[in-house]
């Protein structure tokens, strides 16, 4: 039993490999597929992937805000985040694959966000949808660029679409938004997009679009203007209120406005953009050159054409030169035909004088243009005259111009009389290069009148003149005394002559006849002006023979312009001499006082007077010197300087110049010249004397007292000293040097030194056997400064004294010796105590000593040996 049980126990089963994939596999495989697709599918949906930067998030969600193109979604705003430098924000957005050709270099990006203002309501689908960024496609499609940075409102190509672009320049931005209206007969027709400054801040340019259906408005000649808000003009008519639609008043609006005749325009084309209708000036543009103080109004000054007003003038403004003021106007299209060459715009001028008013309602509201038709060729140039330029276009008048340096107090409007009746009008007082030009016209039925000499002076005032036959006053009539007038002379032949000069009075204008006759104009020099005025008569021994014209300040003086009849210029010669003859001329002197009065027209008036004298310095420069009397005149002569550089010498003003005793001029002035250390001295020589004292090689030298017990030397110099005169020859000169001593004709020179100066000085006498014969000239150290040297000249006729073994010696001042034996005191003479001296002495020999050569130096000793005093050398005189 148990071996069947042992063999039915070992049972061995037969194994089978299976060769099928178990089922449990396809749910994994299944998973793995399907994630491969979702990834697949996620990589081909997500797109390009872009950075897009924004100045804020706001607005911005990640996951929700998407990018549209033309509505259409075409790509998603994955994550935000803030840029490394922290000025703004970047979003990662994924364009989706099919939109990936909307990128390129130029692709735009903006966030579009629901805005509302008075001009409208912008972004109306992103209140519903929420906020979404906009995208403009590139040019070329490029998806190489990744990195844009988005733009804070709509691109310019999108709010221009496919019309015309302008852009308008004005002062200020007024009303005016982005949206704001283009309007034409106030239908919109275009629309604002932007505006910004222009580089130099002055300016606003506003960018406008214009529909392309109505493009062919806006020409070369289009003019735009604000209509902005409300208007209102407040005049004497009283009160104008101009109302806009309620959107141009809430939104603002430009209305635009084209005249016949224009030329279309191209895209980007510049026009100004005025702030009214008024201003902008619709109708035929024409500028206008007007006068200067025209007091037009530039926004609006009115044009007339026989009281109907036919344009305005739109705006004021010099021209590129500016040297003249252009006005800008319009005129209404129908007056087309009176914009000729020929035609004029005249200047309506408000005028109020005593005489009357004209215009009166000019002073309130302003001067206006009227036009004076003409003929000729179509232009758009013209220029605005005044009353009297038309009057001399239209030949009703002539004009002259008057030339004066005073304008007298007369006004624009002022008559012009001949024989007390008016003839003429003053037109303009103004300064033309430092004068008076006054522009008149005369009527032309008086044309007759003006003639090559004629003389016109002021009038209309009260004067009185004195006059040998007494006082004459003369008073104008009443009109006159208050207005001023401008009278006239008429004499000559008959003239073209456009230019007069006007006198203040019509004695000046008499006097002005002698320049017209013929005369020689002449200009004097004076210090200060004398008692002269314009007309004062110039003399020549006592006969009147000229006048003064005029006078001015010049530098350190006065300048006299006076004119000289032709009949009597031979009496100025180069030798004539002019002096102030005003008043009474009164001289005192020990013989008694002289008076001598000049004629009675000079004494009211005052005159110069002129004669031959000849020496008298008589000219400064170009121009005549004019003396303060005949006296000064007489003594003057001419002008020298002396130069000095002694500090002993004490020179003063008065003092006097003498030769031998006679005096031949004095000093005037005494300078110092600091930059060459010295005192400049200025004196006049008397006319008499001036050839032979003021001649180049001429001697000065300053005489002082010599005391001695030989006598007084120069006695007169005690009281007062004086400057003598040695005369020369050769040419006349002005400058000379002041010596300290007497020149010593022909003297012989020999040279000295010793060890020490003492006592000798230029001056100091040189002496022979106590006789002076000479004297020291110059002393100074020698070229190394181990000695004195002294120069001597010695009179020609002691010159033979001077041996060639002489011996000199200082003899000034006393010599004291003191020692055990008592004092032993050696003095010279008394005039070597008080003036100094040099003495010298020829030794004795069996043979004398030739000359001494000039030139020659010399040991000076400082004191005598007694043997030199008592050498007895015989020496014979040559």
């Amino acid at each position: 039993m148990s071996n069947d049980y042992q063999q039915q126990s070992s049972y061995n089963p037969e194994i089978k490999k299976n060769r099928h994939m178990s089922p449990l596999w396809i749910l994994p495989i299944l998973t793995i597929a399907l994630a491969g697709w979702l990834l697949v599918k996620a990589v081909h949906d997500a797109g390009q992937r872009v950075q897009i930067y924004f100045s804020d998030a706001q607005g911005l969600i990640a996951g929700r805000t998407t990018i549209r193109y033309q509505g259409l979604e075409v790509g998603m705003v994955r994550d935000i985040n803030l840029s490394k430098d922290l000025t703004n924000i970047y979003v990662d957005a994924d364009i989706y694959p099919e939109a990936t050709k909307l990128l390129g270099e130029d692709t735009k990006f903006w966030l579009v966000k629901p805005s509302a203002s008075l001009s409208g309501i912008s972004g109306l689908d992103a209140l519903v949808s929420g906020n979404y960024i906009a995208i403009y496609p590139a040019t070329d499609s490029d998806t190489s660029k990744t990195k844009y940075t988005a733009l804070e409102s709509v691109p310019t190509e999108l709010a221009v679409n496919d019309g015309l672009t302008v852009t308008l320049k004005a002062r200020d931005l007024g009303g005016i938004s982005v949206g704001s209206k283009i309007v034409y007969k106030k239908i919109p027709i275009g629309e604002v997009y932007s505006f910004k400054l222009d580089d130099d801040a002055e300016t606003v340019i506003i960018n406008a679009s214009i529909q392309e259906e109505f493009r062919h408005i806006i020409t070369n000649k289009s003019r735009f203007w604000n209509v902005s808000g409300i208007g209102a003009n407040v005049g004497f008519q009283g009160v104008d209120v101009r109302l806009e639609s309620l959107s141009a008043i809430l939104g603002g609006a430009i209305a635009v406005d084209s005249p016949d005749g224009g030329e279309p325009v191209s895209t980007g084309t510049d026009f100004r953009l005025y702030k009214d209708l008024k201003t902008a000036g619709r109708g035929i543009p024409i500028t206008i050159a007007v006068p200067d103080n025209n007091n037009l109004k530039a926004n609006g000054s009115p044009i007339v054409y026989r009281g109907l007003e036919i344009g305005r003038i739109n705006n004021l403004a010099l021209n590129d030169n500016r040297d003249s003021i252009i006005a800008s106007a319009s005129i209404e299209p129908a007056f087309s035909d009176m914009l000729n060459q020929g035609t004029l715009f005249l200047l309506e001028e408000a005028k109020v004088s005593l005489s009357g008013v004209e215009n009166l309602s000019n002073l309130l509201t302003g001067n206006y243009l009227t036009l004076v038709p003409g003929t000729g060729d179509q232009v758009r140039d013209f220029v605005a005259i005044k009353q009297d330029e038309l009057d001399r276009v239209q030949a009703n008048s002539v004009s002259l111009r008057l030339m004066s340096d005073n304008s007298f107090g007369l006004e624009p409007g002022s008559s012009v009389l001949y024989r007390g009746i008016p003839v003429g009008t003053l037109n303009s007082v103004e300064l033309v290069d430092d004068q008076v030009a006054m522009d008149i016209s005369i009527e032309k039925e008086f044309k007759h009148l003006i003639r090559s000499e004629n003389r016109f002076f002021v009038t209309g005032s009260a004067s009185a003149e004195l006059t040998k036959s007494g006082l004459n006053v003369t008073v104008p009539p009443a009109k006159q005394l208050l207005t001023g007038s401008i009278s006239f002379v008429s004499e000559g032949r008959n003239t073209d002559r456009a230019e007069f000069p006007l006198f203040q009075t019509k004695s000046l204008a008499e006097l002005a006849k002698h320049d017209q006759n013929g005369s020689m104009r002449l200009t004097l020099f004076a210090n200060e002006l004398p008692p002269i005025q314009e007309g004062s008569p110039i003399l020549y021994r006592n006969m009147q023979v000229g006048s003064i014209s005029d006078y001015s300040l010049a530098d350190g003086g006065v300048y006299i312009n006076g004119s000289i009849d032709n009949k009597y210029k031979h009496l100025v010669t180069p030798q004539s001499v002019f002096w102030n003859r005003s008043g009474v001329e009164v001289e005192a002197s020990l013989a008694g006082v002289s008076v001598k009065a000049a004629p009675l027209k000079t004494l009211i008036d005052g005159g110069i007077a002129f004669d031959s004298m000849p020496g008298i310095e008589n000219k400064i420069g170009k121009r005549w010197k004019l003396y303060q009397d005949f006296n000064a005149a007489r003594k003057f002569g001419r002008s020298i300087t002396l130069f000095t550089t002694g500090s002993e010498q004490q020179i003063s003003k008065g003092m006097a110049i003498k030769y031998q005793g006679v005096k031949v001029g004095e000093v005037m002035l005494t300078l110092p010249d600091f930059e060459r250390q010295r005192i400049e001295v200025i004196a006049r020589i008397l006319p008499e004397f001036v050839d032979r004292v003021t001649t180049s090689d001429s001697y000065y030298w300053l005489v002082k007292p010599e005391i001695g017990l030989s006598g007084v030397k120069n006695l007169g110099a005690i009281v007062s000293q004086y400057i003598a005169v040695e005369p020369g020859k050769g040419p006349n000169s002005k400058q000379f040097e002041l010596n300290n001593f007497a020149k010593v004709e022909n003297g012989v020179e020999f040279i000295l030194q010793s060890e020490q100066r003492g006592s000798i000085k230029a001056g100091t006498p040189v002496l022979y056997r106590d006789i002076e014969v000479g004297r020291v000239t110059q002393v100074e150290l020698g070229p190394f400064a181990d000695r004195v040297v002294s120069t001597i000249q010695i009179e020609p006729k002691y010159a033979y004294l001077v041996r060639a073994n002489s011996v000199f010696w200082n003899v000034s001042g006393v010599d004291v010796q003191i020692g055990l034996s008592g004092a032993n005191i050696k003095a010279g003479t008394v005039d070597s105590l008080i003036r100094g001296g040099i003495t010298f002495s020829t030794p004795e020999g069996k043979q004398l000593q030739p000359k001494a050569e000039p030139g020659q130096t010399f040991y000076l000793n400082k004191a005598a040996d007694p043997s030199w005093t008592e050498w007895r050398t015989a020496i014979p005189a040559p």
